[in-house]
């Protein structure tokens, strides 16, 4: 739970400096950003805290092939926002959680409690009443459409990626996992960018210095996550973690003058609900 809750406050904190930044740069060049902090950060990390890669190859097979598909959800979730409605893309992306329980549940052998199991459904009902604004019926389907496979795709990379990621984890560590997330994600963040943008490279004309802290705290969530995953259930910690977007609005409110509206309160009302079935 503390490494859970640390993931909350990176990642809420995260999206509120990136959404004052208000960037206009391409969602490549933003992927290169965030891949060489992400680079560089958790190299750090592994060198700080590992001890040297003593895992036999499929084992390493394993850890790139988890961090991989956390990778390929950053591209296709990115992908997804060229095509669809935020509001829709980013609740479909977003419900990955359930995926990752059932994951859990069947092939990790993870157990849940009667009070655990009802927590998990009020945090994952309530992640998608923040999430979901009803849609209004304009725009062109073909094009929503694309966004909607593109939003699955990333919902089962990412769900999939959690599962996975919980099952090398127990064999390595996630030292070590951290260090092979290191070098496998940027690659595929270049590739992505090399792919679409071919080469060429663009800095936000202002508010830089925010932007690298919003991936700064975004890049140190992840750290936090994979900790929490290490010490935990990954069917609890998953939907737990996506909790985020609770934080994220009551920054926002605070600091952007936002407003919770009835749907938000309603959601908000459940999390608080949720928070004592974890102990039964």
């Amino acid at each position: 739970m503390p490494f859970s809750l640390a993931t909350i406050i990176m990642y809420g904190l995260g999206q509120v400096f990136a959404k004052e930044t208000r960037t206009q740069i391409s969602s490549a060049n933003m992927l290169v950003l965030f891949g060489a902090n992400v680079l560089i950060l958790y190299s750090v990390y592994w060198f700080v805290f590992g001890d040297g890669w003593s895992h036999g190859g499929n084992l390493l097979l394993e850890a790139a092939v988890a961090a991989g598909l956390s990778g390929a959800a950053f591209v296709t979730y990115y992908e997804s926002l060229k095509h669809g409605k935020v509001s829709v893309v980013g609740t479909i992306a977003g419900a990955y959680a359930p995926w990752t329980v059932v994951l859990a549940l069947v092939f990790l052998g993870e157990t849940m409690s009667t009070g655990e199991g009802l927590g998990v459904a009020l945090v994952v009902s309530a992640m998608l009443l923040f999430a979901y604004i009803p849609n209004n019926g304009n725009g062109n389907k073909k094009t929503e459409l694309l966004g909607i496979v593109f939003a699955s795709m990333s919902l089962f990379f990412w769900g999939s990626s959690a599962a996975m990621a919980k099952g090398v984890i127990t064999d390595i560590g996630n030292t070590d996992f951290i260090g092979v997330y290191a070098l496998i994600c940027p690659t595929i963040w270049i590739v992505y960018w090399l792919a679409t943008e071919r080469g060429k490279f663009e800095m936000p004309k202002s508010n830089k210095w925010l932007l690298e802290l919003s991936m700064l705290f975004i890049a140190g969530g992840g750290i936090t996550l994979y900790l929490a995953i290490e010490n935990g259930n990954v069917s609890i910690v998953s939907p737990v973690t996506n909790l985020y977007p609770v934080l994220t609005i009551a920054v926002a409110k605070l600091r952007l003058k936002e407003k919770l509206n009835l749907r938000q309160s309603v959601a908000l009302a459940m999390l608080i609900a949720s928070i004592p079935l974890f102990s039964l």
